[in-house]
């Protein structure tokens, strides 16, 4: 919508500026999202103030492998969204014993309306079973959330639209220092490689 018609776009955008919908402003991450917004659609500026202050540590649930899985399946029954990507960083500890997990960490990943819980959701699947990923690391490479970006930029697939995308984020100065890098990196070593198997993890550098 945005890209076809930037002018009808722009009281969305600006809306967004205004008014913020996020559900932790501490953590959800909007600020560069909204400023590619304003710079890619050639919108007035206005008062774009990155969010200031760094995130709390991540918090790991300690508890043993059977009361993780039945705590994530409640959240799931319950809709409760805060609180399980605790779960799946516990849950990451086991690796393949915490396959049962697999499907309930997908989901959350696919439904939660925290954005921030979306890369440890990632993780935790990686750490569990990392088969399967490509498209969701692929996926991330789009994601609001810089930590999610950064495993996209780490893991995705070899493909075409992979390179562009990478090289997009290599090259936007509105991007986080440390995607940046990951991306100019992977680019690197893809270049100078031949192209790994699909959703395999691959670092480049």
């Amino acid at each position: 919508m945005a890209e076809e018609d930037p002018a009808a776009a722009a009281d969305l955008v600006h809306g967004c500026l205004r008014w913020d919908w996020r559900w932790d402003s501490k953590l959800d991450q909007r600020s560069i999202y909204l400023a590619r917004l304003i710079r890619d659609l050639a919108l007035p500026g206005g008062a774009l103030v990155p969010e200031a202050g760094s995130a709390p540590e991540p918090i790991v649930d300690p508890r043993p492998l059977p009361e993780l899985l039945d705590a994530l399946e409640q959240h799931w029954v319950d809709q409760a969204w805060s609180g399980p990507a605790a779960l799946a960083r516990g849950l990451a500890r086991y690796g393949s014993e915490a396959a049962g997990a697999a499907s309930l960490l997908r989901r959350f990943w696919l439904y939660t309306p925290h954005s921030h819980e979306r890369p440890a959701y990632l993780e935790a699947l990686a750490a569990i079973n990392p088969l399967g990923l490509a498209e969701v690391y692929t996926e991330s490479l789009w994601d609001c959330e810089a930590q999610a970006r950064l495993l996209g930029a780490e893991y995705a697939p070899d493909r075409p639209h992979v390179r562009d995308r990478l090289a997009y984020l290599r090259d936007d100065p509105l991007e986080a220092p440390e995607v940046r890098e990951a991306a100019a990196a992977r680019l690197a070593g893809l270049s100078s490689a031949t192209s790994p198997a699909e959703g395999k993890p691959v670092r480049g550098g």
